[in-house]
């Protein structure tokens, strides 16, 4: 997502930085953080990290969080950070230690930045059904998740992400979300991309726990319902 956004962002004419590890930048431990950051107006945190332990999740996205509001609070920056739709709702996150780790992000920038801080919490994206199928997979098996959500292109979320850091949309609020504009389950999503690519249909498995499959992924209402159907992005 970070290279989609800072290509949106240069498309627009802004002077892009673009801090990680490959360019000695460390969020979790801020090495080269503050050096990045200094003489920017608004830093855009798309970090990640691959796990399902919540314990993982918290303490990666906590302390990037705390490192980056130091930094962003010493340049007098703004910030903008992409998360997930009702990650904070128990019921949501119980079972979902990522999700955990993003309402541990959320709140350190809240707490840490105020209103200087913007978080674009998106629906699942189209291409988390691909990434699920890749990884829940055993020879010509796959496995995809039963998630009733409104899931959106990420280029689109790109778009939100970008136009927000630039401020020509959304000023002065401080959470702004984001849904696809069809409501559908993950696991039918699967399908389709399946058969599309000629294998056979995948195992729909429930997955955690039932706030997943009763649509409380889904903002209602949402501050941006983007365009691009399902049959839109499979044709892309």
């Amino acid at each position: 997502m970070g290279g989609l956004v800072g290509r949106r962002l240069e498309e627009s004419g802004a002077d892009v930085v673009r801090a990680h590890r490959g360019s000695g930048v460390d969020a979790v431990t801020g090495v080269g953080l503050a050096d990045a950051i200094v003489g920017a107006d608004v830093v855009v945190d798309c970090l990640n990290v691959t796990t399902s332990s919540g314990r993982k999740a918290i303490g990666f996205f906590a302390a990037a969080a705390g490192n980056v509001s130091r930094a962003v609070d010493a340049a007098g920056a703004r910030l903008v950070c992409l998360s997930i739709c009702n990650t904070a709702d128990p019921a949501v996150n119980k079972r979902m230690g990522y999700y955990r780790g993003k309402a541990a992000q959320e709140r350190v920038y809240r707490e840490n930045l105020g209103d200087r801080a913007t978080v674009v919490a998106t629906t699942q994206w189209f291409e988390l059904a691909a990434t699920m199928l890749d990884r829940l997979s055993a020879g010509p098996i796959a496995m995809v998740p039963h998630m009733l959500t409104a899931p959106l292109a990420a280029v689109d979320g790109a778009a939100v992400i970008a136009d927000t850091a630039l401020g020509e949309a959304h000023q002065g609020k401080t959470l702004v979300t984001v849904r696809g504009p069809q409501r559908l389950d993950l696991a039918d999503v699967g399908r389709v991309l399946r058969r599309q690519q000629g294998k056979r249909a995948p195992v729909a498995i429930n997955f955690g726990g039932p706030a997943l499959r009763d649509g409380r992924l889904i903002p209602d209402p949402a501050d941006v319902v983007t365009e691009t159907t399902l049959e839109q992005w499979l044709a892309f």
